[in-house]
């Protein structure tokens, strides 16, 4: 559980994770995914990476903290696991309870919330305010089989990361960054026919693969909605840089955002089989609309 090489999820979803754990973690975050056991094993991991105390790569492993969150027995990390029981308001209170008061053992305390698709209407806006304005030395990682069943205000105060699904390899951090380059610019140029040429081109990707692609391209969407609101925030997609700081000079951060939101709905598409055709029409036509219409 200590290191991200062999959890599933994909390499893009990794990198992208290893680089986020490297600089200033989002203290919201959403695992998307169709298996719970890869979302629990992925989101444990974040976990210790958050938490963890050595030097170098986080989680390192071998830290006390580590080891403890290894153990199920480290004070700041709490796990909520109902199964695929209904998640109910009086258990938002008790998060909100519980990140009320300060860490035991270090800096930060770290809630994983599994199968938050579960979560009713009254528990998510429950959980809004503590999703948005956190205290500062507290983190969220909820995970998510049916991300789309959230609300779309409990999913816009999340930072996205999505698994490539099980049996597939999604592509690496480069491959994805080659194919969503030519994409970005477009965008950032208002070229809407270049746009559609290249969204043509992730036609050919496999489905699944796809779906990481996706998520590397909610990253970059990510980092220019920091850039677009000039905060001194890492980038998560570091081979996109020089597109996302074009797409933040042109689209203005709300309408970046709603592109992030729009990317997690189409990754839910994906998921459920949505035809290659319905893809290049929503990274084009609606893309469009969103950033500039």
């Amino acid at each position: 559980m200590t290191a991200f090489d062999h959890l599933p999820g994909g390499r893009a979803l990794h990198d992208a994770l290893h680089r986020a754990l490297a600089g200033r973690f989002p203290q919201a975050v959403l695992l998307s995914g169709d298996d719970p056991a890869a979302l629990a094993a992925v989101s444990d991991t974040v976990a210790a990476g958050i938490l963890c105390e050595g030097d170098g790569a986080r989680p390192c492993g071998t830290c006390l903290s580590c080891r403890k969150a290894k153990q199920g027995v480290h004070p700041d990390l709490l796990v909520i696991d109902e199964g695929e029981n209904e998640l109910k308001v009086d258990l938002a209170r008790r998060i909100k309870a519980e990140n009320a008061v300060v860490p035991n053992d270090g800096a930060r305390r770290v809630t994983i919330i599994r199968h938050a698709h579960n979560l009713n209407p009254m528990a998510q806006n429950a959980l809004l305010k503590e999703l948005e304005e956190p205290p500062a030395y507290a983190f969220f990682v909820l995970t998510a089989e049916q991300p789309d069943t959230l609300l779309q205000t409990v999913r816009s105060r999340c930072t996205k990361f999505a698994l490539a699904p099980a049996g597939e390899a999604a592509p690496d951090t480069a491959e994805a960054a080659a194919l969503l380059a030519p994409y970005l610019e477009a965008v950032a140029g208002r070229r809407e026919d270049k746009m559609m040429l290249a969204a043509l081109g992730l036609e050919k990707t496999p489905r699944r693969a796809l779906i990481g692609v996706l998520g590397v391209l909610q990253s970059a969407l990510r980092d220019a909605v920091f850039a677009a609101k000039g905060l001194p925030q890492p980038p998560i997609e570091g081979a996109l840089r020089q597109q996302t700081q074009a797409l933040a000079q042109t689209v203005g951060a709300d309408r970046l955002l709603r592109l992030y939101d729009f990317t997690g709905v189409l990754i839910g598409r994906v998921s459920r089989n949505a035809a290659a055709a319905a893809v290049t029409n929503a990274l084009t036509a609606d893309a469009w609309r969103i950033c500039f219409l």
